[in-house]
């Protein structure tokens, strides 16, 4: 008989009246952001396949106006820079002026020049709206940030959070 190792009520109903069966939006539930890159990074490809369906979720505009899926690597890309991000927070690490080890590939149009010197929190924010559920929470996200910045404008650097000058524009929908 299957194991079942969490101890989410949810999971233990569904996994007691369905035969150790749980369903897949239940089992998601429950994943830890690596492991969901890891599925991902693992789908199959192509059309009609499972990542081509989730892709489809989050297309975005090339140069010429095109609407893209993001490849395999991109999207994994991105889960895996906002579960970074998140580790670091959950565990009351530093992220201002500090080099973050995963870099997130990142659209054309929000790559700037010169390139900047350390990967940071600007790719893993741009990862975190590539990803947003919707654009109102992503607005309320951003005009929050900003003014996080603005309050505390005397100690706060954008260089040291790796911010181009105009971060609110690659950061706005």
């Amino acid at each position: 008989m299957p194991q079942r190792s969490s101890n989410d009520v949810f999971i233990k109903h569904n996994f007691d009246n369905h035969d150790g069966e749980v369903p897949v939006w239940a089992t998601v539930e429950v994943l830890s952001f690596g492991m969901l890159s890891k599925i991902i990074k693992n789908l199959k490809t192509g059309t009609g396949s499972s990542y081509f369906i989730l892709a489809s979720n989050y297309q975005y505009k090339s140069k010429k106006g095109n609407l893209v899926k993001p490849s395999q690597k991109m999207l994994t890309s991105w889960i895996q820079g906002v579960s970074v991000l998140r580790n670091m927070c959950a565990h009351n690490s530093r992220i201002y002026n500090r080099t973050i080890h995963t870099t997130p590939e990142i659209l054309d149009v929000d790559k700037i020049t010169p390139p900047p010197a350390h990967n940071g929190l600007y790719q893993i924010l741009l990862a975190m709206k590539y990803l947003r559920s919707s654009d109102e929470e992503w607005i309320v996200f951003v005009d929050a940030f900003d003014k996080l910045i603005q309050n505390n404008s005397d100690v706060v650097g954008l260089t040291a959070m790796n911010l181009p000058t105009d971060w609110k524009d690659h950061l706005s929908v």
